[in-house]
């Protein structure tokens, strides 16, 4: 199988904190590191490693930090197609907890509309059996022309409150498939069951409190969190859990399993500091289900 994504790479600090910081205070780092983040890389990673031949279009500076960004996912076996980037190289800096918790900054942000033809994302999801695009701002041209050609989206809202966004509305608009986390929803099931009779399929993520998946014509269904060991870094989870699952659907598997897979993908990645367990593989996830 094969996999196209759209947006969403970034060079992301981290630093290990003792607690996150909710008052003025000095914390002191326990470690820190730098790696690849982004929603869209790591569902790039998530799928590479499931077996899938993965397609990703990035916005990339022309810097160092661009340039370890490209090389750690061309050595992961994505395959990466870098536009230029004026503004330089999406950073993140990210604060994780001893529970895994995670709080990010964003120093720098991809440029807004950049002249990427969106005829050339387009291009990139031809014959892919799964398309994710990426909640970015360049990343909603090509949506029209998906929806044209009938092809189905796999979209992650990540903490959308439900609003009527500028930036939100074409993603939820144009999402076959839709996952979302509960931070900012003030009702999450309002939210799901309005959207849920337009898709095949919604997820409504809690966390380490599992999710819950609704349908169009059946009753909403609870997805347990799946214990892989203990939690390291929650940086990929969200990804992990949609990419599981959007490769369970593609398989042929049933709602049930394919969500019990994302589940699993997602408890894998928890356990790991890189956005997808490096030991990931379709045996992985076989002898889990």
């Amino acid at each position: 199988m094969s996999a196209a994504v759209i947006g969403g790479v970034a060079w992301n600090l981290i630093v290990d904190v003792p607690r996150l910081p909710t008052d003025l205070t000095t914390l002191h780092a326990l470690a820190y590191r730098s790696g690849v983040g982004g929603t869209g890389a790591g569902k790039a990673l998530h799928l590479t490693r499931l077996g899938l031949e993965t397609r990703l279009h990035a916005l990339l500076g022309e810097d160092d930090d661009g340039r370890s960004v490209a090389a750690r996912l061309v050595d992961a076996g994505v395959h990466l197609t870098a536009w230029p980037d004026p503004g330089g190289t999406e950073r993140h800096l990210n604060l994780v907890d001893a529970r895994g918790d995670r709080l990010s900054v964003f120093l720098n942000r991809s440029t807004a509309d950049p002249e990427v033809p969106a005829r050339e994302l387009f291009e990139l999801t031809t014959g892919a059996d799964l398309v994710f695009v990426s909640l970015t701002e360049y990343s909603r041209r090509v949506l029209p022309l998906l929806a044209d050609a009938g092809v189905p989206v796999w979209v992650d809202l990540h903490d959308w409150d439900g609003g009527d966004s500028e930036l939100h509305r074409p993603f939820v608009d144009g999402g076959r498939f839709l996952f979302l986390s509960d931070v900012r929803l003030d009702d999450p099931l309002a939210v799901a069951s309005a959207l849920a009779p337009h898709k095949e399929l919604v997820v409504v993520t809690h966390g380490g409190r599992g999710a819950t998946a609704f349908f169009p014509d059946t009753e909403p269904l609870f997805v347990p969190a799946y214990d892989a060991g203990p939690v390291v870094d929650t940086n990929g989870a969200g990804d992990g859990f949609s990419v599981g699952t959007a490769y369970g659907h593609a398989l042929g598997w049933d709602w049930p399993t394919a969500l019990r897979a994302g589940a699993v993908v997602a408890g894998g990645s928890v356990t790991a500091r890189e956005m997808a367990a490096p030991g990931l593989s379709p045996e992985w996830l076989a002898a889990r289900l």
